[in-house]
């Protein structure tokens, strides 16, 4: 409890004032009370006074127990009380106040004192301020005036330097002029550098300065000090190359290189005083170009009988064109790309002169095998030198390395007459070798050639089944027999038909020289040459393939068109070229009509009007110029389309050939009604009785039976591809299938009775097309061969049924 009374006392002095609920709350009066007094107390001496020692003595207050022990019960005893209080404690405490006052008083005077010594310090402030205002105008106006005198002396220097340099260059003509007339002056020595800039700042300063007086005259002084000095120039480096290479041996390339090199090293400081000058005047260009015409004089005439001696012997010693062609190249690429590097140690910049120096040096490789070129005849040789020209020189060689432009030049030349003698020859072999071709009786043993050829390659496939037989076990090689044989007919053995050697020669002579021409002649000359080998080529297989028919069935010569035809399309399909090319031809029509008019009005041949002959002919008969497009690989589509429709229809003819002859007597008799007006009664004639139709139904029969299983075997030989043999044997199909349904059609038309029908036996579409599927079936051989296709845009049996 005694703990926790000065807490409770603390609460309580805090809440004796509080706002809300205080525990001695004052009226409104009480409080304008308090402020009044402590209004009083605050204006009192009392108040202000500070006291400095709080230890008093215990007799001081105990002076006056009296006074103290004093009862108060009115404000007016309290405000007495306080006045007697203050009064004793004021008298007791005043002499230290007054000592105090004292000091403070004489530290005043002494502070106005000091006050009254500022003021007359500032007054004399204020008067140095003002004469050193005025010191500080004067110290400026004369250093004006000596900025100006400094200014003016600047300017009267700098117009005095000027005046020197224009001396200078003036005074330095005749010295200049006097130095380069010396014998003993050296180019090479940091005068002569010196004095060339010298020179150009003279001649580039007159120029700008032609109104002084005598400007013209120091400016052909100054012009002809630099022609005398790019003399001394031109002579020393002629000098240097003749003086240092005329004991050299024309045989000793080593030794010219490096001697030349030694000499570059001299005169090269020389020559970049001319390169770096050459966008100042053109005269340093035109001296440059001297000094290099003299470098390559020098170089033509140590060089010039050594390459063509060194050509001369390749040519002359009898290896074959392609070697004395390649090795030729390589000298002359070598010795460009050495005549290159020397050429960049004596000079930066590329000039014309050495680029026709570097022409007539490769100009010896042009004029040595032009003339074996243009005399040449064989084919083969003309197409291995344009391979190596195009592909090996200049592909390989020439687009790689930029400085064997020059060579590249020459070499293309060289390419474009070997092309062009290429043409030559290749036109020529197109005409001797394809067009006029005479075919021999082993060319044309058909189909004897490819019996012989299908036996062997039998006869091949036996003896690698024997060996697998051999070598593993039986089941093995029934399971095996089938993948060998697949690959015998995908990439080992080829059909008979489509061996490359058992081509025909022309066709083989043909594709061949369009491979070689494909390398090496631009794709519109092979355009044209392609155009013109493939067409004389297809009428050359015409003209064999007639041949043939003649002597063997026309089935073999059909089949030995359509042979090589794919094998022509096949073999040109890789060409990445367009096949298509514009004829442009004369139409000389309308000049004929044209004459005959003119002959016709020869009496207004002199009409002064429009009516006149002669304007007429000349109007109207000009020739019109036609072009026309011609594309090889439709040519031989086109070609190859008309080739199966020939073979399609002899085949399905040769087949149903008494049928197709009843058919046409049939019309022929209609017709022949028509014409009389009579009323055709085609059964009761004697070609249309049962007995004779059934006569030719069999015998149609009969043909096919016989005649389809060898035509299966005979396409199976020519083509062996069981795609193209399918396209061919389809239409065949559909004609024989179409002719037997115009026969029941003509049997139903005409009211013949089912007895008669049966007679007659002719087999419906379903038992025609059975039969010929196991015809198909029977006669084919077991093959998987392919090399090439066959597609037909139209079907050849809807033309052939048309026509029917």
């Amino acid at each position: 409890m005694a703990n926790n009374k000065p807490g409770r006392i603390s609460d309580k002095l805090v809440r004796w004032e509080a706002e809300k609920n205080p525990l001695a709350p004052l009226s409104q009066s009480q409080i304008n009370a308090y402020l009044s007094l402590s209004e009083h107390i605050g204006d009192s001496d009392f108040m202000s006074l500070e006291i400095e020692d709080h230890d008093i003595d215990k007799s001081d207050t105990n002076e006056d127990p009296q006074i103290l022990n004093r009862n108060i019960e009115s404000a007016e005893d309290f405000h007495k009380f306080y006045q007697e209080i203050s009064q004793k404690w004021m008298s007791a405490d005043i002499k230290p106040c007054l000592q105090l006052a004292n000091e403070l008083r004489s530290q005043l005077d002494e502070w106005n004192l000091m006050l009254s010594k500022m003021d007359e310090c500032m007054e004399l402030i204020g008067m140095l301020e003002e004469k050193y205002s005025e010191v500080s105008k004067k110290t400026n106006s004369l250093y004006l005036a000596g900025e100006e005198l400094h200014t003016d002396q600047t300017s009267l220097s700098n117009i005095c330097q000027e005046i020197n340099e224009r001396l200078s260059i003036f005074n330095a003509a005749d010295s200049i002029h006097s130095k380069l007339d010396s014998p003993s002056f050296i180019v090479t020595s940091e005068m002569f550098a010196n004095m060339m800039m010298s020179i150009d700042t003279g001649i580039k300063y007159l120029n700008s300065h032609m109104s002084y007086k005598e400007s013209n005259k120091y400016l052909a002084l100054y012009v002809n000090s630099r022609y005398k000095a790019l003399s001394l120039v031109q002579t020393y480096i002629t000098q240097c190359l003749q003086t240092g290479t005329e004991s050299l041996d024309t045989t000793e390339f080593i030794a010219h290189y490096g001697k030349f090199q030694a000499i570059a090293t001299k005169v090269r400081p020389v020559i970049e005083l001319l390169e770096n000058r050459i966008d100042l005047d053109p005269v340093y260009s035109a001296a440059l170009e001297d000094c290099v015409l003299a470098y390559v004089t020098r170089r033509k005439a140590l060089l010039g009988s050594s390459i063509s001696n060194t050509l001369s012997n390749y040519t002359s010693s009898g290896s074959d064109y392609c070697s004395t062609l390649r090795s030729s190249c390589k000298i002359l690429i070598q010795l460009t790309h050495d005549e290159n590097r020397l050429y960049q140690c004596f000079f930066t910049n590329k000039s014309p002169v050495f680029r026709e120096y570097l022409e007539t040096v490769c100009m010896h490789l042009y004029d040595m095998l032009r003339p074996l070129v243009i005399h040449m005849k064989h084919f083969e040789t003309l197409v291995e030198l344009c391979t190596i020209l195009r592909i090996e020189i200049l592909q390989d060689y020439v687009s790689e390395d930029a400085s064997l432009e020059v060579f590249g030049s020459v070499a293309e030349l060289l390419l474009q007459d070997t092309q062009e003698r290429l043409v030559f020859r290749a036109n020529l072999y197109f005409v001797t070798d394809i067009s006029e071709y005479k075919p021999s009786p082993g060319d044309i043993a058909y189909p004897e050639k490819l019996k012989q050829m299908e036996a062997i390659a039998e006869e091949m496939q036996y003896r690698q089944l024997t060996r697998y037989d051999s070598t593993g076990s039986l089941v093995s090689s029934v399971s095996e027999a089938p993948s060998v044989m697949s690959k015998q007919s995908v990439g080992g053995w080829t059909s008979a038909a489509d061996l490359h050697g058992m081509w025909y020669p022309p066709v083989r002579r043909t594709l061949m020289c369009l491979s070689r021409l494909y390398r090496c002649v631009d794709k519109t000359i092979f355009q044209s040459l392609s155009h013109e080998a493939v067409a004389l080529c297809l009428k050359n297989i015409h003209q064999a393939a007639l041949l043939i028919s003649q002597k063997k069935t026309p089935t073999d010569g059909s089949l030995f068109e359509i042979k090589h035809l794919l094998i022509i399309r096949e073999q040109i399909a890789p060409f990445q070229v367009d096949f298509t090319i514009k004829e442009l031809n004369l139409d000389f029509s309308k000049m004929k009509n044209a004459a005959w008019g003119l002959i016709q009005k020869h009496d207004k041949m002199f009409a002064l009007n429009s009516s006149n002959s002669i304007i007429e002919f000349l109007l109207e008969g000009t020739p019109v110029v036609l072009e026309n497009s011609v594309d090889s690989r439709r040519l031989v589509d086109q070609t190859l389309k008309e080739s199966c429709q020939t073979f399609i229809n002899h085949s399905s003819n040769s087949l149903i050939s008494p049928l197709s002859m009843f058919l046409d007597e049939v019309q022929k008799y209609i017709k022949w009604c028509n014409m009389q007006g009579f009323l055709a009664i085609v059964k009761q004639q004697e070609f249309a009785q049962p007995k004779a139709i059934q006569e030719k139904v069999q015998e149609s029969l009969a043909k096919i039976k016989k005649d389809l299983p060898l035509l299966h075997q005979s396409m199976a030989l020519y083509l062996a591809n069981g795609d193209t043999q399918f396209v061919l044997y389809r239409p065949i199909k559909n004609n024989i299938l179409h002719m037997f349904m115009k026969i029941q059609q003509f049997l139903t038309t005409n009211s013949y009775t089912k007895e008669e029908q049966q007679l007659i036996a002719c087999p419906t579409s379903e038992q025609m097309s059975m039969l010929l599927s196991t015809s198909s079936l029977a006669s084919t051989k077991s093959n998987s061969r392919k090399t090439s296709a066959v597609s037909i845009d139209e079907d050849p049996a809807e033309t052939n049924e048309n026509s029917l």
